[in-house]
């Protein structure tokens, strides 16, 4: 949704004290921006006023600016939540100075806002208003539902489609309801929810048409709030303006829609085969085991990384020690829930009822007088408690890697392929040697670390320790830069 100019106001509190508080309007407007961010516009053409900024002369002054900065190209929307009023047979809205008993020169009418807008060089301008005496009523008229087309056509077909509409959360009537138990105001929630893409049967191609909308905001409008005031009150959206024909989108959710797919085929991982890992270097010398007479090996050889491991015993006690105690306190483990204990000369693992955590060390293959200790946790026998707050709270800065066993193969090869074909180092890169296709290195905008392919695994490293959760987050993420690149056959 690119060439979209918005203003999105929220009036919540008001500095007259007779005026009173408009609940929820901040998160209102708060989470309609972000709807339009999520759909490709950029955030830096979305302007929100709130909190003391939305005063009328601000108003006024950004309405303005943004129909002379407005192209024939470009969309405007204006999203305004707050009060209302009629006075005069007029139609305004109020800023966050508006005073009660001065209503007609301390509001901005909406036919100013709108001619402001008409007088831009856009020819697409959608208002959505969600406050009292807002709306106009006009007689609805049902059109016909939208032929078998694809999204490219239906794009191209209205694509110079000029329009004037408003959104309006109620008739001149009635006042525009607050749900409280969503935190929302009742029309906004649902036109939230339709932006978002969590309504069924309102979108045609991934596409939201302007008709669709409407009927999905009056039909759930009307029914939730009979349904959550005692009065059973009547709460009618309406829409009003003109347009060219009937068929206007108000969205496109293509991309929105297809990374959720994305998304929701890396979540289907099995995390049971995932192992969460870290490596530190240490001289040999501190080990405890580390005795006056002995000398610190000068070479890296089978022998002596016999010898570090021996001598490394109390650490891996000490260590297993510690994280029983955690695992105690934090995630309330019994000993019961601790199901077999092994120690052995350079390792050591802890089982659990829901994992082992494995603790290894050997002779480093840098130096030879520095050891590497290995910490992990793996074979997960319930992969659900990856994301619980305990368990996150337990191993919070604990590990910088999760590998990710596969079930099967990645065609490292067609990565390859389809990594050079998209031909943008500086949103993807592969390394590879031709003399081994066993395995790359994909690097990838905006993900600081590195992604590691082999056959039958995938390795994310990231660049500080973390916990479970946001390695596993920062897995999805890749997996999703993947897929929205065309490559949806990593894993099957």
């Amino acid at each position: 949704m690119e060439n979209y100019l918005g203003l999105i106001i929220a009036v919540e509190n008001y500095t007259d004290p007779k005026m009173p508080k408009v609940k929820f309007a901040n998160n209102d407007a708060e989470k309609f921006k972000k709807c339009l961010v999520d759909l490709g516009c950029d955030s830096a053409n979305l302007e929100l006023l709130k909190d003391s900024n939305p005063t009328k002369t601000t108003i006024e002054n950004k309405v303005k600016k943004i129909a002379r900065a407005a192209r024939i190209q470009d969309t405007i929307i204006l999203y305004y939540a707050g009060h209302g009023f009629n006075e005069n047979g007029k139609n305004t809205i109020s800023g966050v100075d508006t005073e009660l008993d001065s209503i007609e020169p301390t509001t901005i009418p909406i036919t100013k806002i709108i001619s402001s807008f008409e007088q831009s060089e856009s020819k697409r301008v959608v208002v959505f208003l969600d406050c009292c005496h807002s709306g106009i009523e006009f007689d609805d008229i049902e059109r016909s539902p939208l032929t078998d087309f694809s999204t490219d056509d239906l794009k191209y077909e209205y694509k110079n489609a000029e329009h004037l509409m408003v959104f309006a959360s109620c008739k001149s009537d009635e006042k525009s309801q607050a749900d409280v138990k969503r935190n929302h105001g009742v029309w906004s929630y649902f036109l939230i929810q339709a932006l978002q893409g969590k309504v069924k049967d309102i979108y045609d191609k991934n596409l939201l048409f302007s008709t669709k909308l409407q009927k999905y905001l009056k039909d759930s409008t009307f029914k939730r709030v009979k349904f959550i005031t005692p009065e059973k009150k009547n709460q009618t959206p309406v829409k009003y303006g003109k347009e060219t024909d009937d068929k206007f989108i108000i969205a496109d959710l293509t991309k929105l829609f297809e990374a959720r797919k994305i998304e929701a085929s890396s979540k289907g991982f099995k995390l049971k085969e995932a192992i969460f890992s870290y490596s530190e270097e240490d001289y040999v010398r501190k080990l405890p085991g580390f005795e006056s007479g002995h000398k610190v090996p000068k070479k890296i050889d089978h022998y002596h990384e016999s010898w570090i491991q021996k001598i490394s015993k109390d650490l891996i006690q000490d260590e297993l020690d510690e994280v029983t105690e955690l695992l105690r306190q934090i995630l309330k483990l019994k000993l019961k829930d601790f199901q077999e204990t092994t120690i052995e000369d350079g390792y050591g693992q802890l089982s659990t009822l829901h994992f082992d955590y494995i603790v290894g060390v050997t002779q480093s293959k840098n130096s030879a007088d520095e050891y590497v200790l290995n910490r992990s946790i793996e074979n997960f026998k319930n992969s659900e408690i990856i994301g619980s707050d305990k368990f996150n709270k337990a191993f919070n800065e604990d590990f910088d890697t999760l590998t990710l066993k596969l079930n099967n193969d990645i065609d490292i090869e067609e990565l390859i392929d389809h990594i050079e074909e998209i031909d943008d180092r500086d949103l993807i890169d592969v390394q590879y040697s031709t003399s081994d296709l066993s395995k790359c290195r994909v690097e990838v905008s905006g993900f600081e670390g590195s992604i590691n392919f082999e056959v039958d695994e995938i390795q994310i490293k990231v660049n500080k320790c973390t916990s479970p959760k946001l390695l596993v987050e920062s897995f999805q993420q890749v997996y999703k830069e993947l897929g929205s690149s065309g490559y949806k056959k990593l894993i099957q």
